[in-house]
């Protein structure tokens, strides 16, 4: 009996799986304009964005629209994998660290170099792989704003 339960407890600990593995993000996205939460934010026309993704590899490229405003490109290339890497966006040049949280979670802090702008977003991939969503957290010296982007896979 005792050698049944020491298998028992080494198929468990030793022999389960090490988790889900992480949920691939490439494809286009765009952000559906209505679904999202806006908050204090100005909210865009429209943001189209192609991902590519072989973990912990990330990478992505866009534009985002605003009324009354020329359309803008964005970028980013990098990892999940915690590690500081350069970053410019329309408030300054920074860095941006990325931490995968589970298989379908990653949490990301952008800081501008002067420490004036610090902006944080939790992206969650849905169970069915249709659905983005990014939450977001952005302080500054004219306050904090939070807001809530849905994209959908096209």
């Amino acid at each position: 009996m005792r050698t049944l339960a020491s298998l028992f407890l080494t198929a468990v600990f030793l022999g389960a799986p090490a988790g889900a593995q992480p949920a691939n993000l490439s494809g286009n996205w765009q952000l559906n304009v209505a679904r999202s939460k806006w908050g204090n934010v100005n909210k865009p026309v429209s943001v189209l964005l192609t991902i590519e993704h072989q973990e912990p590899k990330l990478s992505y490229h866009g534009s985002v629209m605003y009324a009354n405003e020329d359309q803008r490109e964005f970028g980013f290339s990098g990892a999940i994998d915690g590690k500081p890497y350069p970053m410019s966006r329309s408030f300054g040049e920074g860095e941006i660290t990325l931490v995968r949280v589970n298989e379908r979670t990653i949490d990301s802090t952008f800081r501008t170099y002067d420490g004036n702008y610090i902006e944080t977003a939790r992206t969650i991939l849905s169970r069915d792989g249709r659905t983005l969503e990014r939450q977001l957290r952005l302080v500054s010296p004219e306050g904090t704003k939070k807001w809530t982007e849905i994209y959908e896979r096209r």
